[in-house]
């Protein structure tokens, strides 16, 4: 600045505001330049003031400077509960003013919308039930983005799925805020996702389960962050081969294969004694099974087998046996009552019967082990014998008789010409007596049978041959007729 003045004048120069300051001398005489400094202006207004050098003054302007704003932060992360969040304001002046808004209908400034100088906004973030989202806050002209994350919550209805062995399918309900993704997916091939497997906000998954003949499985359809079980029951089915088998009667074992799947469990129960488990009597998949069979002393039996809820029948031969004791009896002449033992196994059915009238049997059949009785009637005849068949066994009856017979002749010899016999038949007692001719060439002709004494006669043919003998039994007794030959 220049001041212009006579030499002789002296002047006093001066500012009339701190911001201009002069850097030389305040005073002087004459002509002069006086240097000044003006400081800076951190306020957005204009300001002005001068210099003075005696009665002479010079005004300087001065321009604003701009507002310079500055946040604490220029990004906020939010959770999906939201939130509230404070963001402080630094300006370069206290006359700076701003503003603030929220640029998202899901943000709202609850402290701080206008402000001057240094300040701070305070903002609250709302819930969030669906995807990723970002909005803004302006805060003197500054940008600060909001992001919260996803606040995505899903359900999916029903939360597992039992299906049959069969196969089925169950559609799974998803629900889920607007906008939310999801996906669906399966751990197991035997369970697949019919129809679309992706989806936004509310959906529905079809899962489908494909028939089985194995053990019971376990899987998982994913939906979302969602798992859904799915359980399938066993679809093991058991085949057996023979389902019926016939066996003897003497001990011996049989096989039965078992069909399954691989995995599936099956195991075996005898119902009787007399078939038992021969090994294991469990097993998975197929196999076979070993049976071992008793002997069998009695009646045709059956028994069963249970594998799995499969049953096998096994039909064994009867293996009854008899025995009898004694074997014989000899009775007396007035009779007597005897009983005859019979030894099988339980059940074994047997019969007994008399060959003659004379033995009479009380109980002509019987079941397993137990007696015969029998009656002998007196003999009022000759010794007699006779069979009794009892369980197949043939048991002997022998009986005297009450009497004694003589012959008289005690023989008869004749010669080659043949001729007529007389026999004399005594008898001691009264028994009676009959003639059996065991002879083709003897005629009996009177006294074929009597009571008591009696005479026997017969007719002897002329003998064309050699010598020959013939019986005739009287009274069980024999009687020998001889014939010399030619």
């Amino acid at each position: 600045m220049q001041v212009t003045a006579n030499r002789e004048c002296s002047w006093t120069a001066g500012s009339d505001a701190p911001w201009l300051t002069l850097s030389s001398q305040p005073s002087g005489q004459g002509d002069a330049t006086l240097q000044f400094t003006v400081g800076a202006n951190n306020d957005p207004s204009a300001r002005t003031a001068g210099i003075s050098v005696n009665d002479r003054r010079m005004q300087i302007s001065q321009d604003g400077k701009p507002c310079d704003f500055k946040l604490s932060s220029a990004s906020e992360q939010m959770d999906p509960g939201g939130g509230d969040r404070t963001v402080q304001v630094s300006a370069s002046s206290a006359q700076c003013t701003w503003n603030a808004t929220a640029n998202a209908p899901w943000i709202a400034i609850t402290a701080g919308g206008s402000g001057k100088g240094p300040g701070s906004v305070s903002f609250h973030v709302q819930p969030s039930d669906g995807p990723p989202r970002t909005g803004t806050v302006t805060i003197a002209g500054l940008t600060v983005n909001v992001l919260q994350a996803v606040g995505c919550d899903y359900r999916v209805d029903p939360s597992s799925y039992a299906a049959p062995a069969s196969g089925g399918s169950v559609d799974l309900n998803v629900q889920a805020g607007a906008g939310c993704p999801w996906s669906a997916s399966s751990t197991a091939d035997w369970v697949g996702i019919e129809g679309a497997s992706t989806g936004a906000g509310p959906g529905r998954v079809r899962a489908t389960v494909s028939p089985w003949t194995g053990i019971g499985r376990t899987a998982m359809v994913h939906v979302a962050d969602r798992t859904v079980t799915v359980t399938q029951a066993s679809g093991c089915t058991i085949a057996v081969n023979p389902s019926s088998a016939g066996v003897g009667a003497a001990a011996g074992s049989t096989t039965i294969q078992v069909s399954t799947a691989a995995g599936c469990a099956w195991q075996a129960t005898s119902t009787v004694p007399w078939i038992t488990i021969a090994g294991s009597a469990s097993g998975t998949g197929a196999g076979a099974l070993q049976l071992a069979i008793g002997a069998n002393t009695a009646i045709a039996r059956q028994g069963t087998v249970t594998i799995a809820e499969q049953t096998v029948t096994i039909s064994q031969a009867s293996g009854c046996t008899f025995s009898i004791a004694p074997q014989d009896q000899d009775v007396p002449p007035p009779g007597a009552q005897g009983s005859v033992s019979v030894t099988t196994g339980e059940g074994c059915a047997w019969t007994a019967s008399s060959a003659d009238s004379w033995v009479t049997i009380a109980s002509p059949s019987g079941s397993g082990a137990g007696a015969a009785p029998f009656t002998v009637a007196a003999n009022t005849g000759p010794p007699r014998n006779t069979t009794l068949t009892i369980a197949g066994h043939p048991f002997a009856v022998r009986q005297q008789s009450a009497c004694t017979w003589t012959f008289s002749p005690p023989y008869m010899p004749l010669d080659a010409t043949g001729g007529n016999g007389n026999v004399l038949v005594i008898v001691a007692g009264a028994c009676t007596w009959d003639v059996v001719n065991h002879a083709d060439w003897i005629t009996v002709t009177a006294g074929q049978s009597g009571a008591g004494n009696g005479l026997l006669q017969f007719v002897v043919p002329p003998n064309p041959g050699p010598a020959r003998t013939g019986i005739l039994t009287i009274a069980g007794l024999d009687y020998t007729v001889t014939q010399s030959g030619r």
